[in-house]
């Protein structure tokens, strides 16, 4: 499954082996850059962030390892920033809320660590905010709150404490709640029942004490 064109290089489940060069931030036009279901090894290079142009980099399922450099923050286009199923480390970087047209953003099973960046919050086009299953700890940021187009919130399987913050009553359109296997502790906010558009919401395997509100 290849795919080679000026603005998109699509390489998927093709048994694709070695490293990113560091070379491919020379590729100044690629808007598309999709390569899962490979057998990449090595680290994402921080070149990665000269890539101007980029709106949907797609790199799961692969065994990229290191860190995710902080010169992502410089994809000033991207829309979607896929990397779950990998085995990166470290932490997310900060320099993540400066991509301000993100609106999907999935690190899914990976082993990142550290806490959840507050400037996450700078995200306002974001709808879906997938963190689940890796090692984050620390506490949910207040800042969450104000991603105001957010739909879908998976933050299980971490190492979450402290309590739930308020300002997620403020996530009017959000469909989807996902907080359980954490440690977080506290009283379930009331805020939560201000959540219209919820359907489904996971708070198990946590120390949440007080009811759910109606």
């Amino acid at each position: 499954h290849e795919r080679l064109v000026g603005s998109e290089m699509c390489i998927r489940d093709s048994q694709l082996i070695g490293t990113i060069s560091s070379t491919i931030g020379q590729l100044s036009s690629l808007v598309v850059l999709y390569l899962p279901f490979n057998e990449l090894t090595g680290t994402i290079p921080s070149t990665i962030g000269q890539l101007s142009s980029l709106q949907y980099l797609y790199l799961h399922n692969n065994q990229l390892t290191g860190i995710i450099p902080s010169t992502i923050g410089q994809l000033s286009s991207l829309r979607i920033l896929y990397l779950p199923y990998n085995e990166l480390t470290s932490t997310i970087p900060s320099t993540i809320g400066q991509l301000s047209l993100l609106q999907y953003l999935n690190l899914y099973s990976n082993h990142l660590t550290g806490t959840i960046p507050s400037t996450i919050g700078q995200l306002s086009l974001l709808q879906y905010l997938f963190l689940s299953g890796n090692q984050l700890a620390g506490t949910i940021p207040p800042t969450i709150g104000q991603l105001s187009s957010l739909q879908w919130l998976w933050l299980d399987y971490n190492k979450l404490t402290g309590s739930i913050p308020s300002t997620i009553g403020q996530l009017t359109y959000l469909w989807g709640l996902y907080l359980d296997s954490n440690q977080l502790i506290g009283t379930i906010p009331s805020t939560i029942g201000q959540l219209s558009s919820l359907r489904e919401l996971y708070l198990h395997f946590n120390q949440l004490t007080g009811t759910i509100p109606s």
